[in-house]
């Protein structure tokens, strides 16, 4: 402890001297310069009970590149399916200078340079609802300038194997500070140009198929995001968050079956609207504090439909969907000492949708949605929980209460029906530091989750993938539960990581698949729940910089999976695994060269019914900034790669799905860098918009 004192004092009075240099050559020169920040860093991770926090400012893994690419090189986090995981749990939520984002797209207009620190939890507190496994990733921007701004304009362009150019768009960013007004904005405006080959073989003792599928769509996306917050001299926060964002895709699915043309020709207009309100109350000058918050979400789509064979229109539909969100939630933060901090509070979570259909043209072939229904939920929490440290090690333990009621409305037949479960859900998180420089910790968590009640999954709407297969939800699923336990193991400040974790879920959700009685050769899935089930988790990462222009993530992950279950009168009780494997790598060269190249590959596996063959991915990323680093040029490629094949035990018969698409693409994109002003300090708002759907993966 004397040791460390005696270092900070070293360092103050090094800023000190710099300081009193830069004063003495700005008078000598009598000219006004703005006096940079001057950061000393002892180590640019800290660890924590909940995770770590890591500084990025000046680092080569935030050069030439969007942060959505700069996560993935950090501690503990992977890039799976366009999905963030940490430790190999989905991230329940992502922020960015406190704002939540519901569409990761919004960080591909953020340039990686203008990350000031991430913050990564491992596990969801006991102040999120009790359905959030995975951690939060929160992202805090640079500094913006007192009086000025600073951001990026993009504009971009790929070109794919299978289509041609497509994917046109431009988009940016800016952080604008005047006085104590802070201002962010993130605009997208873009076109979308999609084509998928696949294939499809159907082997069983009294049918064999084998049908070929294209799929072409292309759309316009828009997406707006507006912050504004207000800061007081009492040191009082208000602050908003606004979010519009439309899509208008046009997707076709074509089908050959022998000498039969099946076809799915959609529109879909698709409006998305977000608002939070957040108000922050200082309550003494020992750090005690509320914090009020106010969400709204808004998701409305009209979509239609022509289903065709041979060419003739056989059926028709026209569907709307709406569904509206409200959230309350209040928090209290009380530090009872330098070692302990308190804090509780109480949210409540009102939900409502509707499904409206009109079927123009009925088909027997095709099977519609023809049910008019409504679901409502309403989910209340109260929660309390403690951080602090005891002797080295830092805890982080909490408990919260959580309701989940869910209504199904059939207005057809005006049949009502209500579901309802509530649970007590702790969570603990250990951490001790040990070494003789502290370099290394291990970990210990538990957490308890009650997952929502899936309001997308029980719904009666029939979505057609391709006009041979299709899923629809089941009303009577019940949420499904599940313990966890975590362990890990950092060394050399978290250059060596391992960890384990343990779960076992009740009423898992499982998506069964179905042959249709009507038509043999068309397959379904539907959401059933299934008894519970454990699975083992093992992980293990390096990350390393050999030489100064090259760092590398090496990591990999195998999930094991014991199961003894019965589905549709088939027992499954083989141990199942299921292996990912991540090389990332980050170049840095002189003169404003750089680039990336990243390797994933995902052995076959199999789950119960279904086997996923072995699929891999090799990407990469040519650099070159130009003006002192304000024009960037960048070419991203993807020269080799191998697509899903997916098999599925339906009963006597054999169902396999290939997607047959060429993976080569490249895109060209530019990045327009600005900024003005001096460094000050700034805070902006906390959004907590909640919604999740809960889908088939194939």
């Amino acid at each position: 402890m004397h040791c460390e004192n005696s270092k900070s004092q070293r360092y103050e009075k090094i800023i000190i001297a710099l300081v009193a240099v830069l004063s003495v050559l700005s008078a000598h020169a009598q000219i006004e310069r703005q006096l940079q920040e001057v950061t000393v860093v002892a180590s640019r991770t800290t660890n924590n009970a909940e995770g770590y926090t890591t500084n990025l400012k000046g680092t080569d893994i935030a050069k030439g590149k969007p942060a959505v690419d700069v996560l993935g090189f950090l501690p503990n986090i992977s890039r799976e399916n366009g999905t963030f995981k940490i430790n190999g749990l989905a991230a329940s939520e992502i922020y960015v200078d406190g704002v939540k984002l519901s569409d990761l797209s919004e960080l591909n207009n953020i340039p990686g340079e203008m990350i000031d620190k991430v913050q990564v939890k491992y596990l969801a507190g006991a102040d999120q609802n009790a359905a959030m496994s995975g951690g939060t990733i929160m992202i805090s921007l640079r500094r913006p300038p007192e009086g000025g701004y600073y951001g990026s304009v993009m504009a971009n362009a790929d070109w794919y194997s299978s289509c041609g150019f497509g994917n046109e768009s431009i988009g940016g960013m800016v952080n604008y500070r005047y006085k104590n007004l802070s201002v962010y904005e993130n605009l997208y405006v873009g076109d979308t140009k999609i084509e998928e080959s696949s294939e499809q073989w159907l082997d069983g003792p009294d049918l064999q198929t084998y049908l070929t599928e294209t799929t072409k769509s292309k759309g316009f996306d828009f997406r707006n995001r507006l912050s504004l917050t207000q800061q007081f001299n009492s040191g009082a926060q208000l602050g908003g968050s606004y979010l519009i964002a439309t899509s208008r895709p046009r997707p076709t699915s074509f089908s050959m079956l022998e000498n039969s043309l099946s076809a799915i020709d959609k529109r879909i207009n698709a409006v998305t609207q977000e608002g939070t309100l957040k108000f922050l109350l200082p309550l003494n000058k020992k750090g005690a504090a509320m914090e009020l918050t106010a969400d709204y979400l808004n998701r409305h789509s009209n979509e239609c439909a022509d289903y065709s064979m041979d060419n003739d229109v056989v059926g028709a539909t026209y569907d709307k969907d709406n569904l509206n969100l409200w959230k309350f939630k209040a928090d209290f933060l009380y530090p009872r000492s330098s070692r302990l901090s308190w804090k509780f509070g109480a949210s409540a979570q009102w939900i409502s949708s509707t499904f409206t259909p009109s079927a123009s043209i009925e088909s027997d072939r095709f099977s519609v949605s023809s049910i008019p229904t409504g679901t409502s939920g309403f989910t209340p929490i109260v929660y309390a929980s403690a951080q602090g440290m005891v002797w080295k090690l830092r805890y982080s333990a909490g408990v919260n209460w959580q309701l989940n009621r869910i209504g199904y409305h059939d207005k057809q037949a005006d049949i009502k029906s209500h579901n309802t479960q509530w649970a007590i859900n702790p969570t603990v998180q250990l951490m001790m530091p040990f070494g003789s420089k502290m370099n290394h910790t291990v970990m210990l968590n538990y957490k308890r989750t009650l997952s929502d009640i899936p309001y997308t999954a029980i719904s009666s709407v029939v979505n057609w993938d391709d006009p041979y297969n299709y899923t629809v939800g089941n009303p009577n699923l019940k949420a499904q539960s599940a313990d966890m336990i975590m362990a890990g193991l950092s060394l050399f400040r978290n250059k060596v990581n391992i960890t384990a974790l343990y779960a076992h879920s009740h009423d898992r959700i499982y998506w069964q698949t179905f042959q249709s009685t009507e038509n043999p050769d068309v397959f379904y899935t539907k959401p059933v729940n299934i008894s519970g089930q454990g699975v083992w988790g093992f992980g293990a990462e390096w990350i390393e910089s050999p030489v100064k222009w090259w760092k590398f993530k090496l990591s990999g992950r195998i999930e094991i999976t014991p199961e003894n279950i019965t589905i549709a009168n088939i027992h499954y009780g083989k141990t199942r695994l299921k292996e990912y494997f991540y090389f990332n790598n980050n170049f840095r060269f002189p003169n404003g060269w750089g680039g990336m190249l990243n390797v994933n590959f995902e052995p076959t596996y199999k789950t119960l019914d279904r086997t996923y063959h072995a699929v891999y991915n090799v990407n990469g990323k040519i650099y070159k900034s130009f003006l002192k680093d304000n024009l960037q040029v960048a070419v991203e490629f993807t020269p080799v790669g191998n697509r899903r094949k997916l098999d599925r035990q339906v009963g006597m018969n054999k169902l396999s799905y290939k997607y047959t698409t060429p993976v080569q693409y490249v895109g060209l994109s530019l990045t327009w860098n600005f900024s003005g002003g001096k460094q000050v300090d700034v805070n902006v708002v906390d959004g907590i918009q909640d919604y999740r759907e809960t889908k088939d993966n194939r």
